[in-house]
């Protein structure tokens, strides 16, 4: 068989880059080495009534500008969005209520000391700018740092620019606040461990620059799960004629005269395309799916050191209730979606300290952890009065310095459960089940290297023009015809579809077909 394009991984930039393609006249197979549709941004039913969004928990896109493009209706799939936006808790039953309003937010800091609202204001000013400016560059081919400082020279944007390519997002946090608190609930460590790295703020900015999903646009609880945008892309993509084929893993893209020619699948059909496009992370397709003989040493070894240091776990139970927060302010006491959204990371050093062990091989003893609670808005997504509870944890090596994963997982999962529980009293009783899925569970599960979610770190030396390699930030690789669309190219991670826009749009571009 042969066809025009085929796409490696029916995961969301999979799916939208297919679609754009498709729309474009082009014949695309995408191949799935799954069951399922959505690679790491699915919904499934982990135990019977209970549906989970298994890896990828929140709606941060494809926004309008996508779906508007793929004719995706705007009832495809509906995000409700979280307020209170989070709820921070820290160690001496103290906690921060984020809010979309952000004047009640502010009033809410001033507790922390008499500048700390003002000073919110204006934080809140600045990294508006700051993503307003990646917001200008994330549809769009990745620019160097001399191309943004040429574009934004002698303009107000000028200082902004700057600040995310030289300065961390903890250093400009400092700048607008005194609380210690305060700077720990707004921060976030994420892909490059430290919210004191230069390059933080950039990370922040761009992930951000995507604010919503759906014709809306708004961020938030997928109803259903995650999976149902997925599983909208993947309709609109076969309204545009793309087939989707599942339980069909990729064995080797097939290279003939340093061009990619197809891939060849694991029950041994090869199917011949003009062009392959990977949405597989770029260790997997460079040094997996594509054979060595084909690749220059050099290249492999840049490949071979790209950074997927920032390994994840996810936690999942069934609850017989609501958690009860100490945190939770009093006024807020019978607001379940109080605790919608809450996350774990109550100082610069216990970031650290999550961060140092993982590099040093150990999970992390106190992890930073990302908590949901979707059935606060979403009742449907469980029995009547039972929830669904959902955790990323971060951080955890890809390969433990001692035992393996299968010995680690319970007494890793112990240890998550007592966290939660010193912020939650009576959250081990409310347990009626509970799984972890280890680093080693999601790379098995997803095929994404090391579980690192993002597929690249986003650090500082992995962005913009650097993203996955300077050399090859544009979606092209060493092979002609084969081109990357997945998290792992420019702009970021996350659900957002981006990076299958982009791609999508370079090969259109370099065809004439755009």
């Amino acid at each position: 068989m042969a066809t025009d394009v085929v796409v490696i991984g029916a995961g969301h930039n999979g799916l939208v880059c297919a679609g754009y393609l498709a729309k474009a006249g082009l014949d695309v197979v995408v191949v799935e080495r799954s069951g399922r549709i959505g690679g790491a941004c699915v919904t499934e039913e982990l135990i019977p009534g209970y549906r989970f969004s298994t890896f990828a928990y929140g709606a941060h896109g494809p926004g309008p500008r996508i779906c508007r493009d793929l004719d995706v209706p705007a009832d495809a799939f509906v995000v409700e969005a979280l307020d209170p936006t989070m709820l921070a808790p820290y160690p001496d039953g103290d906690g921060i209520v984020l809010w979309s309003d952000i004047e009640r937010t502010a009033a809410g800091l001033e507790r922390f000391g008499s500048g700390e609202a003002e000073g919110y204001l204006a934080y809140t000013r600045y990294m508006n700018e700051a993503i307003g400016l990646a917001e200008a560059w994330f549809l769009s081919p990745p620019m160097t740092h001399g191309e943004l400082y040429e574009r934004y020279r002698g303009t107000c944007r000028a200082a902004v620019l700057e600040a995310m390519l030289t300065r961390s997002h903890w250093d400009v946090l400092s700048d607008y606040f005194g609380s210690e608190k305060v700077k720990s609930a707004l921060s976030r460590s994420d892909d490059y461990g430290y919210p004191t790295a230069a390059g933080s703020l950039l990370a922040e900015a761009v992930e951000s620059a995507s604010r919503g999903a759906g014709l809306e646009g708004k961020s938030g609880i997928v109803r259903g799960g995650m999976g149902e945008i997925t599983g909208a892309l993947a309709s609109a993509a076969r309204r545009f004629g793309v087939e989707i084929r599942v339980n069909c893993p990729v064995e080797a893209v097939e290279v003939a005269q340093r061009r990619a020619v197809g891939v060849r699948l694991a029950n041994g059909e090869l199917l011949r395309a003009g062009r392959v496009v990977s949405n597989a992370d770029p260790k997997r397709t460079f040094l997996k799916l594509v054979d060595a003989s084909h690749l220059d040493s050099g290249f492999r070894r840049q490949v071979e050191k790209i950074k997927t240091r920032a390994g994840y776990m996810k936690y999942h139970a069934a609850l017989s209730g609501v958690p009860r927060f100490s945190a939770v302010p009093p006024e807020l006491a019978d607001d379940v979606r109080a605790v919608a959204h809450v996350r774990i990371s109550p100082s610069l050093e216990y970031v650290e300290r999550a961060w140092l062990d993982a590099q040093s091989g150990i999970p992390a003893r106190d992890p930073v952890m990302s908590l949901q609670l979707p059935t606060v808005y979403d009742p449907q997504m469980a029995p009547p009065g039972k929830q669904v509870f959902g955790a990323w944890v971060r951080f955890a090596p890809a390969r433990p310095l001692e035992g393996n994963w299968d010995a680690l997982r319970e007494p890793t999962m112990e240890n998550i459960v007592r966290i939660i529980e010193d912020y939650a009293p009576g959250f081990r009783e409310l347990i009626e089940w509970q799984r972890l899925y280890t680093p080693a569970d999601i790379e098995r599960e997803t095929g994404i290297t090391d579980a690192s979610i993002r597929h690249v770190d986003m650090t500082l030396d992995q962005m913009l023009h650097r993203r996955p390699l300077p050399a090859w930030s544009a979606y092209k690789t060493p092979l002609e015809g084969l081109y990357l669309c997945g998290s792992g190219t420019h702009p970021c991670g996350s659900v957002t579809g981006g990076p299958g826009h982009n791609a999508a749009h370079a090969i259109l571009g370099e065809s004439g077909e755009g």
